[in-house]
């Protein structure tokens, strides 16, 4: 027994080779595909080979995508990338210029089933969609995909090469900005929201501190030492517990279903969850304004933008104030509450850390000064 696809295809002339582009239903995809992992391996005289041009699998992204390909807006509109052989190929150009592409595996023998199909088709570049599309068991879900015939392992692995290094990644706050276009109430939407009242409010703590597209906003001539993906991200980690949670919350919103209630043992793991939950907005606003507003009273020199060496206006000090967030937030009040400025000030008003303390000899650039802050802030709490 055999199995076999039949597609109608583009030919896209490139210099590395013809492309045929066309689309197939995951399920097929799937039984076709194998990855060609990249790895090491010992030979029989000692000599070590590497072989391969995908990277591992990592399982988290592949749950990820698994809970994305479920939701109401799922799409892949890029091209997983294939390489076939011309021997389980079969390409027809009818009268009209109009291309068939038919791919052909064989049965083989698999233990424990009764068919099993030689698989032809080598994933260069999209196996985590693959994999999660599987996952999911979305066998319907119909894959742009562009094929290679006979391309050679060397060709195969510069086209790996391109796609995941050549390309520019998108700045993570211009993507955070495009949920301003959003009509349903996802976390990203609310956290941006957020953001930009912060930034763009006369009196705020962070006004005109943030760099609204992760470079420096037109008009302004005073420093931003914060980015809006370093803002929002900040926000979400007291909203969200981690991105599959985040995908399944998207999707409930652009379904306009009601999202599950939190008990209050979960809202003091996310202590911004309960405010976005309720649409309160303007409150979560309010709360994170009056805990920066704390910190600038309680630090009001080390709060400045200028000079060299200052943190705690910048990245690492913001991320450790926003860790430190949810500790205080739960000293002193109960999940959904609004707390007042003055009662973040009573606590930092406990710790020993003068204007002068907060550099970058104390506090070192990186994750390690920001855990360390962090934890400087944690014994101003009675544990």
């Amino acid at each position: 027994m055999s199995i076999q696809h039949q597609m109608n295809v583009v030919r896209a002339r490139q210099p590395l080779g013809d492309l045929y582009i066309g689309t197939m239903p995951s399920g097929v995809l799937w039984q076709l595909a194998e990855y060609d992992m990249r790895e090491i391996r010992k030979k029989e005289d000692g000599i070590y080979l590497a072989t391969g041009v995908q990277r591992e699998l990592s399982e988290k992204r592949v749950q990820e995508i698994s809970a994305y390909v479920k939701t109401i807006d799922a799409t892949f509109p890029t091209a997983v990338v294939l390489a076939v052989s011309a021997d389980c190929v079969e390409l027809l150009e009818s009268a009209d210029g109009c291309l068939s592409l038919t791919l052909k595996s064989q049965a083989v023998s698999v233990p424990g089933e009764l068919f099993g199909y030689e698989r032809v088709v080598r994933v260069i570049d999209g196996q985590h969609r693959i994999e999660g599309l599987k996952r999911a068991d979305k066998e319907d879900f119909d894959v742009n995909v562009a094929i290679l015939i006979d391309a050679d392992i060397e060709d195969q692995a510069r086209v790996f090469a391109t796609v995941n290094l050549a390309q520019t990644k998108v700045s993570k706050s211009l993507v955070y900005d495009l949920f301003s276009y959003s009509t349903s109430n996802s976390p990203e939407r609310i956290a941006h929201t957020v953001c930009l009242s912060l930034d763009q409010t006369v009196g705020s703590p962070l006004f005109e501190r943030i760099k609204r597209l992760g470079t420096a906003t037109p008009g302004r001539t005073s420093p931003e030492p914060l980015s809006q993906a370093t803002v929002v991200e900040g926000l979400l980690a007291h909203i969200v517990k981690d991105k599959k949670q985040l995908i399944t919350d998207r999707d409930l919103a652009r379904r306009g279903k009601t999202m599950p209630r939190i008990t209050d043992d979960e809202a003091r793991k996310l202590v911004l969850r309960r405010f976005f939950l309720e649409g309160r907005e303007v409150d979560l606003a309010e709360l994170i304004w009056n805990y920066f507003d704390a910190v600038r009273t309680r630090w009001p020199e080390a709060w400045k933008v200028g000079g060299t060496g200052q943190i705690l206006p910048r990245t690492n000090g913001f991320r450790a104030l926003t860790r430190f967030f949810s500790d205080a937030y739960n000293h002193i009040s109960l999940p959904g509450e609004v707390v007042p400025s003055r009662l973040f000030l009573d606590i930092f008003k406990r710790s020993d850390l003068q204007d002068n303390d907060f550099n970058t000899e104390n506090y070192l650039p990186g994750t390690s000064g920001e855990t360390r802050l962090y934890h400087d802030l944690l014994k101003t709490l009675p544990y």
